[in-house]
């Protein structure tokens, strides 16, 4: 077992096994470059931690460090060179180390490397008024550089001919084929220099026997040419590309989509033990795995490694705290896997992770959610729109829609982040428990690792033994209420993880869970009644069977009595839910309330128990006052 997976780079001189399964691109990739005319320019094109590096590495050993190998390589890490200086400085470091490991290879004599020394920093100083950027430096620099040339004035075509003159002469004594550059890390350092060091690469070492290999996003040359060209648009799009093609020669994107992943979190996940040998030969389960992960960091290889070290460090925290682990344990496939998702979108999607963490039960988010999270609302011709699709058509998935439409990047991944989701529901729908008793049993294990979790103050309370302590205390005082009905009042269901579920007379049912809240504890009591069945706009229904005026009446005597005779804060009766099922969308009138106080403890109390139980009654008779209500409309 090991605690984490490495970040760095593959390194195929010692062995490190193709955990993406790429070999054929890289066959094709080798066998290209072996028998490619120079003077080329290729580029490994792909976003951050998509293993270009990696490739690279295998492209050197393969090509300049076996056995058989045909070239000379030289490595060069840009991010290194550009390290707190300045771009002009940084551009005449690379190219001075360029020239320097050529020099040193082709073992060039002392006389003539004096000479070449002095070159080395003609050449800088040429690079520099080539790219423009030499009348930018001022100052000594300046003079250093103008004093090393001795008043003599290079051209490119000079420098280029010495390069080539030592290159081939060297070349032509040996069995080698020539030189690869491997240039990494360009898309690590500020764009606009990565430009200026692409003209130049571009204008002094065109060399013949010259491979060059570059690790660069095609996005970083667009943000580095927008000083040039302005921001990227239809019209100058043309502009942009065309600088690229005179750049590189061949563009190869790295095959991210063709990544092979199974293999790789089924071996990762067993290394840092979150599963164990017989779960690691569950195809089903593996699939899963990757199905998640797809939908949301995606195929990525250092958005994966992040993701399996987080596990580990979750497993790490939660394995070492004492008693953290509740009795009533989940089906631990569905456990896993439900962690696994969690931890995935707190990496890929905070902003949808910061909603499940306050209300995991997302099928039930409704207009009060998009209210608190200031949503746009959406007009009539793009709800009829989401209706005719599979994965906005309910409540709770516009929601959804409306909290991606805010944010560049969920935007662009709304359909994974809904298909994530309905894949959560499907799995946990197959279970007894609700998607709220699931998810938040499972995301208060991974909040360890939230780069928010620090941000405001929180609370550490293990929430089902908060509420198994309520609930000790609860129910025999409800029995006190109603003696000749004991046996109706009771716990529903086997566990309490997240949500306590209790019946008082007649099978009425109410729900009580719990949350961190401002550095305090909030108890939230619930409970509701159908109202109907595809009704429409729930205050005009009202209306149109004459009960409008009675029922604000009862819902402003609902407000006035829960004022005067309770702590807890209530909501309005009007704000209804829905639910969608088989194309039929049900209402419901809920009974929200909520108890904040500073800590669990200040809820054991017999004061406090006191008065959580006369709220329940004072809730219960309302709620047998809008039945009746309900009743009448039913009649009519």
């Amino acid at each position: 077992m090991k605690s984490s997976i490495t970040d760095s780079p593959r390194n195929v001189s010692v062995g490190e096994k193709d955990n993406f399964k790429i070999d054929p691109f890289e066959k094709g990739l080798t066998k290209f470059i072996q028998h490619s005319n120079t003077p080329i320019t290729i580029a490994l094109q792909g976003e951050w931690g998509s293993g270009k590096t990696s490739l690279m590495n295998s492209l050197r050993e393969n090509l300049c460090q076996s056995t058989e190998s045909k070239f000379y390589d030289i490595w060069l890490n840009t991010w290194e060179y550009a390290l707190m200086k300045d771009a002009e400085s940084t551009l005449i470091d690379i190219i001075i180390k360029l020239i320097q490991r050529v020099s040193e290879i082709a073992g060039i004599g002392s006389s003539k490397k004096e000479k070449l020394v002095s070159g080395i920093k003609k050449i800088g100083l040429s690079a520099l008024r080539i790219s423009g950027a030499f009348h930018s430096i001022g100052g000594k620099m300046a003079d250093e550089l103008e004093n090393s040339t001795n008043g003599s004035d290079a051209t490119i075509g000079e420098i280029r001919d010495e390069l080539e003159s030592i290159i081939e002469n060297f070349i032509n004594q040996d069995s080698k084929n020539g030189f690869i550059f491997f240039i990494d890390d360009l898309d690590r350092i500020d764009p606009p220099v990565a430009v200026k060091l692409l003209e130049i690469l571009k204008n002094i070492f065109t060399l013949k026997k010259c491979v060059f290999i570059l690790a660069i996003d095609y996005d970083v040359v667009i943000k580095g040419l927008e000083p040039k060209f302005g921001k990227l648009s239809d019209t100058n799009e043309r502009e942009f590309r065309s600088f690229f093609d005179k750049i590189i020669q061949v563009p190869f994107s790295m095959p991210v989509s063709s990544y092979k992943v199974d293999e790789f979190l089924k071996e990762s996940l067993l290394s840092i033990d979150y599963i164990n040998k017989d779960q690691s030969k569950n195809i089903d389960l593996i699939t899963k795995f990757s199905e998640i992960s797809n939908l949301s960091v995606g195929k990525n290889p250092r958005a994966l490694k992040r993701l399996m070290n987080s596990l580990s460090l979750i497993n790490c925290i939660n394995s070492a705290k004492e008693n953290s682990i509740d009795n009533n344990q989940l089906n631990e496939d569905l456990e896993f896997l439900v962690n696994f998702a969690l931890v995935s979108i707190q990496i890929a999607y905070p902003p949808v992770y910061r909603l499940l963490s306050k209300y995991p039960g997302f099928t039930n988010w409704n207009e009060n959610t998009a209210l608190e999270l200031n949503l746009k609302t959406l007009d009539k011709i793009s709800i009829e729109k989401l209706n005719q699709s599979v994965e906005f058509d309910e409540d709770w998935e516009k929601i959804l829609f409306r909290l991606c439409e805010v944010d560049h990047y969920l935007k662009k991944r709304a359909l994974s982040v809904s298909r994530l989701l309905n894949m959560l529901k499907m799995l946990i729908e197959n279970q007894e428990e609700e998607i709220e008793d699931i998810i938040g049993g499972v995301i208060s294990l991974s909040s360890v690792t939230n780069l928010e979790a620090f941000d405001k103050e929180v609370i550490d309370y293990h929430v089902s033994s908060f509420l198994k302590n309520i609930r000790g205390r609860l129910i025999p005082k409800l029995k006190c209420f109603f003696p000749n009905n004991q046996n109706e009042i009771k716990q529903i269901g086997k566990r309490v993880q997240v949500n306590f579920k209790f019946s008082l007379l007649n099978n009425v049912t109410f729900r009580m869970s719990s949350w961190p809240k401002d550095g305090k504890v909030n108890l939230y009591l619930f409970t509701n009644i159908e109202y109907g069945k595809d009704i429409g706009d729930f205050k005009e229904d009202l209306k149109n069977n004459n009960l409008l005026d009675e029922f604000a009446s009862t819902e402003y005597e609902y407000q006035t009595e829960m004022k005067e005779k309770s702590p807890f804060l209530v909501h309005d009766l009007f704000d209804i839910g829905t639910w969608k099922y088989k194309k039929i969308i049900y209402s419901y009138i809920n009974f929200h309330s909520d108890l904040v106080l500073p800590k669990p403890e200040d809820f054991y109390t017999s004061e406090t128990i006191d008065v959580i139980a006369n709220h329940i009654l004072l809730t219960n008779k309302y709620r047998s006052k809008i039945l009746k209500l309900i009743d009448k409309r039913n009649i009519k």
